[in-house]
């Protein structure tokens, strides 16, 4: 009777007064419910329907939930499973008290829905945050962005793979502005080291005094220096007007340097112009030192040529005297000039002296006279002029890029010539075979024809075959492409080619084709020449009976040595195989476990193994190396 007087009263209320109220007589709200005791002797409070967050989503497809019941309370007794965690109930994912809210569709939860420490968010617009000097701080985790797993070393993790990380940047005077920087901070300089810009951080543990450091391509501070002092410049060398300048330096003192880097400068002169004072970057002392310009151009006339300079932040002006050129000779006899050595090989480094006589000479001094051709520098030092007769000897130095007729230019004052000289063509090269090492090749394959140029692949260059072991030239570039009559299938023992070690090769010289002071090249010599040496390609290795236009080549600083993609004469019946897409060159070191292989030199247009065996029957390519 109870219960049902309750519901009739309930339902009274609701009809008289619009209001229910439970244990109280005068309800404030829609529903008012009070605690029928307060000492805690009875469960109080109110339940709202129990559900799991599965049942929930099943509901989605029921279209249960709509904007008729937004608004409405539930208690989530157990989260929706990871599956379900879809549409309506992608919020569902702790036991909780949710509301529908229907205009975003979805169930959210009472109280914690909007704290983006307990659930992750979108911003829907761009936010923005004054600090007003106050601090913003996150103690004891991870910060990621552009990651939802920030590295556990990093407490920054910043990941992008179109954005970079951007430090403050400003200038030279608003770094140095800074107060009391901690050690390790880092900001970017736009004006340092004449306004390149550079990253820097402060090395310094005392923040009273700060040191900044670079962290470009040197790890070094600003150059700065206290006093440039030009007044005590050294000039070595003379100018003499009309003269293109040649080994002429300026020496200029400073004090106070900070140990910082300077970048390279040039300075034009006034008064007598055509000069420029070029100085190389580099790091100054810490406290003295001297900057060395090396003077270039041509003086326009006699007279004093200034040049005004910026060094470091301190600028002054230093002067140097161009006299007028007064040397003169009747005539220069390049028919009867020599050279010593006698011989300059492409390719070669050559140190030596070219001597040319002159008659006519008028006794007066002149500067020193300097000119480059193809690749050999040619230097007359300063000195003085014999009264009639004399000679003029240039040291020469370089390498020359190209073999044949070469026509040196000689011109003193008024009076000029040509040397006329052949430069020989280079058969051997110096590679590099490891640190501080290097070895001797050949510049051609064996059989190959020596006045074609050995970086150019062609026929003439491609040379002849050989098998393993033997000194018969069994086919050559110009041989038929199909099966050889009566090739020879045996196979030659072991150390036909090589009876040493392959650490101390000995020329087995009746059967090695190779000429005096040369052998077949081990194994170990092809390897260490191809770890040691840049590896490029030329021609585009596609295969053909006239295919010759393809090379392997191996660099290594200013040396080279290229290898024609010759193919390779089949080891069954000597039929011509891959020419123009492959190369096969022969070592002299047998395979171990196989007496009838040996080691070579396979390429083609992507890969290079400089330790491959194959059937010593084969005929590849020999390229010699020096005893």
């Amino acid at each position: 009777m109870k219960k049902t007087n309750l519901l009739v009263s309930m339902l009274l209320g609701v009809s008289i007064f619009g209001q229910v109220g439970i244990n109280n007589f005068s309800p404030k709200v829609t529903l008012d419910i009070t605690a029928k005791n307060s000492d805690g002797s009875t469960s109080e409070g109110f339940i709202a329907p129990r559900l799991t967050g599965n049942t929930l989503f099943a509901a989605i497809a029921l279209g249960t939930y709509g904007s008729a019941q937004n608004g409405t309370i539930v208690f989530v007794t157990e989260s929706a499973d990871i599956g379900n965690q879809v549409g309506q109930t992608v919020r569902v994912d702790i036991p909780a008290y949710y509301y529908f809210d229907s205009t975003s569709n979805q169930w959210r939860k009472m109280g914690t829905d909007s704290d983006f420490y307990n659930a992750d968010g979108t911003l829907s617009s761009t936010r923005h945050v004054t600090m007003s000097n106050h601090n913003l701080t996150f103690m004891g985790g991870r910060i990621g962005m552009g990651t939802f797993t920030p590295d556990p070393s990093a407490i920054l993790d910043l990941t992008s793979t179109n954005n970079g990380f951007l430090t403050p940047r400003m200038l030279e005077a608003e770094m140095n502005a800074i107060t009391n920087p901690a050690q390790g901070l880092v900001v970017f300089c736009t004006d340092c080291f004449s306004n390149l810009g550079c990253l820097m951080i402060n090395d310094s543990n005392i923040p009273a005094t700060p040191d900044w450091e670079s962290l470009c391509t040197s790890n070094i501070p600003i150059g700065h220096i206290n006093n440039l002092a030009c007044g005590s410049a050294i000039t070595s060398g003379t100018l003499q007007s009309g003269v293109a300048v040649s080994g002429v330096n300026v020496t200029i003192p400073y004090t106070g340097g900070n140990g910082g880097a300077h970048p390279s400068a040039v300075f034009n002169s006034t008064g007598v112009t055509g000069l420029s004072a070029n100085l190389e970057g580099g790091t100054l002392m810490d406290g003295n030192g001297d900057f060395t310009f090396t003077l270039g151009g041509t003086p326009s006339a006699a007279g004093t040529a200034t040049f005004s300079i910026t060094i470091a932040g301190q600028s002054c002006s230093f002067t140097v005297d161009v006299d007028v050129f007064t040397g003169n000779v009747a005539s220069i006899d390049c028919a009867n000039a020599v050279f010593l050595p006698t011989t300059i090989t492409q390719g070669e480094e050559y140190t030596g002296t070219l001597t040319i006589p002159y008659t006519g000479g008028n006794g007066e001094p002149y500067p020193q006279l300097s000119f480059t051709q193809n690749g050999l520098t040619f230097t007359l030092p300063e000195g003085t002029l014999a009264t009639g007769n004399g000679t003029f000897v240039y040291d020469v130095t370089g390498s020359a890029i190209a073999s044949g007729a070469m026509a040196i230019p000689i011109s003193f004052g008024g009076t000029s010539c040509n040397v006329n000289a052949t430069i020989a063509t280079a058969t051997t090269v110096k590679m590099c075979s490891g640190v501080g090492q290097t070895q001797v090749w050949a510049l051609y394959n064996l059989g190959a024809d020596e006045s074609f140029d050995p970086h150019i692949p062609r026929q003439e260059i491609h040379g002849n075959y050989y098998q393993w072991g033997k000194n018969a030239v069994v086919a050559n570039a110009s041989t038929a492409a199909g099966a050889i009559s009566g090739w020879d299938t045996t196979i030659a023992p072991n150390g036909s080619w090589n009876t040493g070690t392959e650490e101390a090769p000995v020329k087995n010289i009746p059967n090695d084709p190779c000429p005096a002071g040369f052998r077949v090249p081990t194994s170990s010599e092809w390897v260490a020449l191809s770890n040691n040496s840049n590896v490029s390609r030329i021609g585009l290795f596609v295969g053909g009976v006239s295919s010759f236009d393809s090379a392997l080549v191996f660099t290594c600083g200013n040396k080279k040595l290229s290898l024609p993609a010759a193919g390779y004469r089949a080891s069954t019946n000597g039929s011509l195989n891959n020419r123009g897409s492959q190369g096969a060159y022969w070592s002299s070191t047998e395979r171990s476990i196989n007496a009838t292989q040996s080691m070579y030199l396979r390429f083609d247009g992507s890969i290079m193994n400089s330790a491959m065996y194959n059937n010593r029957a084969n005929g590849y390519s020999v390229r010699c190396v020096a005893e």
